[in-house]
């Protein structure tokens, strides 16, 4: 069987390398210079700069059957973040996991005791609940807003307000808390369950291990699929300034603007981006946490010193920080980089910040509003010869892709 995956990002990689292994003959077409698609790092004067601030949660089930953990060299943040505001800072940690941490933790005013004991008996859920479809990868759960659930739970307003929604901000790309609940249980269960952790290398290594599994030359990289080659109802191959190639199947393995441009097919429409600044740094002193802000009316959503987790993100002796805003995409980026210079110094008012760069991510994920994972697309079509590959038939995640790249493989091998 021949088959041709379109776009070489986590999912049609691992949809290639399951075809691969499944014995199929797999060629992928990528347009850009290489691949992982949005997990990618760029380096910049010694710096590994990843597009957009990404991290892996070990525990991720799809991703786990199909990455080296050791190969990786992975590193470790530590549990909890700091929190930012009033012009002070706090940190909340996992005394199980980060004991030194625990004085920090019972003093901080940011969760009030009662909110402290729902943590703890979350996590203890978590732990405990059989696996269920999250034993594949898949989201389950309560199908309403996050704010609507941890309201529900008895969390107050200001632990809310001081942790949760700077929080996953960074995760859902959005602080209004009102994708759905079932991204808070998978998350949180991911957390519980395992680290957080980065490459040593950048991010950029998770699909570059999925590309090492494939024959040399599978990959062709700066080659764009303008369309589809379709005959009597069947997806037939793919056409592009290249010339034109037939197939027994085609995956499309696009984002989902593509994916729509190419296929015709329905797949979720809304979308949510950030900005992530970088910056040299003469040292922050934020350890290993991820670094939160807690203001009304914060620019800043998150940053962490990443040369703290893996010293290879910046030269020796140098610091490299990464600040996420959610706002601001039209602003110049002098501008962005200013402001955010501007709010970091108030955090850290020693420190030294050189901007180094920025990057513009206008769809980080698709929009995960509540009741949006009943209507995602399936990877077969009812086109013959044609499936969809893609975290929107999952959920957004990097587990999401990759599980939604292994599903597809399976429908091809199947049929």
């Amino acid at each position: 069987m021949r088959v041709i995956v379109v776009g070489a990002g986590l999912a049609g990689l691992t949809c290639a390398k399951v075809l691969h292994e499944g014995g199929a003959e797999v060629e992928v077409f990528e347009a850009s210079d290489g691949v992982g698609g949005r997990v990618r790092t760029d380096e910049k004067e010694g710096f590994l700069l990843d597009r957009g601030f990404q991290v892996y949660f070990t525990a991720y089930p799809a991703a786990r059957r199909h990455l080296d953990h050791g190969a990786l060299d992975l590193r470790y943040f530590e549990p909890g973040a700091v929190i930012h505001r009033d012009g002070g800072r706090e940190v909340l940690s996992d005394p199980l996991r980060d004991p030194a941490a625990l004085p920090h933790t019972l003093l901080a005013r940011a969760a009030t005791p009662s909110d402290k004991v729902r943590v703890a008996a979350l996590a203890l859920r978590h732990l405990l609940v059989g696996r269920g479809p999250e034993a594949a990868g898949e989201v389950e759960g309560e199908d309403e807003s996050i704010l609507a659930c941890l309201e529900a739970r008895g969390f107050s307003q200001g632990f809310i307000e001081a942790f949760f929604r700077p929080f996953y901000g960074g995760i859902l790309l959005d602080r209004s808390l009102s994708a759905s609940c079932r991204i808070l249980t998978f998350t949180f269960r991911m957390m519980v369950r395992g680290g957080v952790a980065v490459p040593a290398g950048g991010m950029g290594e998770i699909p570059r291990q999925l590309a090492g599994r494939l024959p040399e030359g599978a990959v062709r990289l700066e080659s764009p699929v303008d369309g589809l080659l379709r005959e009597d109802g069947r997806v037939r191959g793919v056409r592009g300034p290249w010339g034109e190639r037939e197939a027994d199947a085609v995956v499309v393995a696009t984002d989902a603007p593509e994916a729509r441009r190419l296929t015709g097919e329905k797949v979720p429409e809304g979308s949510v981006g950030e900005v992530c600044l970088y910056y040299e740094t003469s040292g922050v002193g934020g350890g290993k946490k991820i670094l939160l802000n807690a203001e009304e009316g914060a620019f800043i959503n998150n940053a962490v010193e990443i040369s703290n987790v893996s010293e290879r993100y910046a030269p020796p002796g140098r610091h490299l920080l990464y600040a996420i805003t959610l706002e601001g995409f039209g602003l110049p980026d002098d501008e962005l980089l200013r402001r955010g210079v501007e709010e970091l110094s108030r955090w850290y008012p020693r420190a030294d910040f050189r901007p180094l760069g920025l990057r513009r991510i206008p769809y980080g994920q698709f929009a995960q509003p509540p009741g949006v994972h009943a209507t995602l697309p399936g990877n077969r079509t009812a086109s013959q010869g044609l499936f969809l590959a893609g975290e929107y038939t999952v959920d957004s995640s990097i587990n999401g892709a990759i599980l939604s790249g292994e599903q597809a493989a399976r429908e091809v091998l199947a049929r």
